[in-house]
Order: C-alpha cells, then structure tokens, then sequence
C-alpha cells in the first residue's frame, strides 16, 4: 500500500496514471508472459518516483500480492527473488476446472 496504493489504487484497479493490476487488464498486460517478467519491469521501473528504491523481497511480496488479489494460489512457501525460477512461472488465464 505505501508504495502502489498512490498509484494503482487501494484495491488495484488503477488510477488515471497507471494501469489496473488485476482481473482483465493485467491479463491484458502480461498473459503469457513469466512471473519473473513482471518481476524485472516492477523491479526497474516501479515505484515510479524511485525505480528500483525497495529490497528484492519487497518485490517478491508485491507480486505475490498482485497474484492473490488476481485469484492465482499461493503455493507452499514464500515467493522468492529468484528471477531464473520465477521466469518458469507463467502467468495464464485462468481456467474453469475441468469436468
């Protein structure tokens, strides 16, 4: 909240200088891409007023954030800054269970 919030709204959905992170528009975004992408671009160009200024971790949790509030699971640990493992991550549409 204290470094997104200003920007990209308390639930996410954007203001009218930065872009929604959640539901359609993120897909829009990044679908396809790797988690580790929008890893690096958060890393270097976020927050907008001082790129790169958080800890690796910082922008691993962000991340994480970005995923829960999109409906993605959590997985069994914490998301680590590890771009090489995070690039094997790909961020999908999701899909209805199958019947």
């Amino acid at each position: 909240m204290q470094s997104c919030a200003s920007c990209h709204a308390d639930d996410l959905r954007g203001r009218s200088t930065a872009p929604s992170l959640i539901e359609e528009s993120f897909l829009f975004l990044w679908s396809d891409m790797s988690v580790g992408d929008l890893f690096e671009r958060t890393r270097m160009l976020m927050p907008s007023d001082r790129p790169g200024s958080l800890q690796a971790d910082t922008y691993a949790d962000i991340i994480a954030f970005i995923a829960l509030k999109n409906g993605y699971p959590a997985g069994t640990a914490d998301l680590k800054p590890d771009v090489e493992a995070l690039k094997q991550i790909l961020i999908t549409e999701k899909r209805p269970p199958a019947r």
